[in-house]
């Protein structure tokens, strides 16, 4: 099946945002939100806040770039009135533009991966395939700690299937799971099937999963 590997120059040329400085952002955010949890109108004026800058960010670019060349001067960029002392006590610039960088990662990530997807429909578009995988991570077998993911769709017609293996309730042994999904094939935005397909497939082994995806591959391809 045609996949990201077979996209050629399709690849991103943005750099990652390393891990650690993600971490962070995330941290920043979750003490940030975590200490004005009770004081509701401290609360609002910092959601406000995190927005602001958060609009700020997004003036400077869809990209991972431009939240690294944001992050070394966040503070700056929140301004320098809301050092002023709050209910709480003064609120740091720095942590209101970590949490709002925060905010802005997961935007950009989801952003960058509805593109790819939109790259890779065309890609398979172009060489006249019908079926592609837009995502996969994780041991196609099934390993308790490290879960399958693989989001596949239908080229044309954006009927997607969500392949996974994950862990069960007790931890115990692996669940392989087959959902059916749909992708805009001009946004990439991934959403719902659009009718009642019964819910998601469950079973115990790969190969029945895999089994009953191609299935669906194959009855699907038909009604597109």
């Amino acid at each position: 099946m045609f996949g990201p590997d077979d996209a050629g120059g399709e690849a991103d040329d943005e750099p990652t945002v390393p891990a650690e400085l993600v971490a962070s952002w995330r941290s920043a955010e979750t003490q940030l939100f975590g200490a004005v949890l009770d004081l509701p109108d401290l609360y609002r004026g910092v959601v406000a806040m995190v927005g602001d800058t958060l609009d700020q960010l997004r003036r400077l670019g869809p990209t991972p770039t431009a939240l690294l060349n944001a992050a070394p001067t966040i503070g700056a960029l929140v301004g320098r009135g809301l050092q002023a002392p709050g209910p709480a006590g003064p609120i740091d610039p720095d942590l209101i533009g970590r949490a709002a960088l925060a905010v802005r990662h997961r935007e950009v990530a989801a952003e960058q991966a509805s593109a790819r997807r939109v790259r890779l429909l065309a890609a398979a578009r172009a060489r006249h395939l019908s079926w592609v995988v837009l995502e996969e991570s994780g041991d196609w077998a099934g390993d308790q700690f490290m879960p399958y993911r693989r989001l596949e769709a239908h080229a044309t017609t954006g009927q997607a299937l969500l392949v996974t293996a994950g862990p069960d309730d007790d931890f115990r042994t692996c669940q392989h799971a087959v959902e059916r999904l749909r992708v805009d094939v001009h946004t990439g935005r991934v959403g719902e099937p659009g009718s009642p397909d019964g819910g998601p497939f469950r079973c115990r082994l790969p190969a029945d999963r895999e089994a009953h995806a191609e299935a669906l591959r194959a009855i699907l391809g038909r009604s597109g």
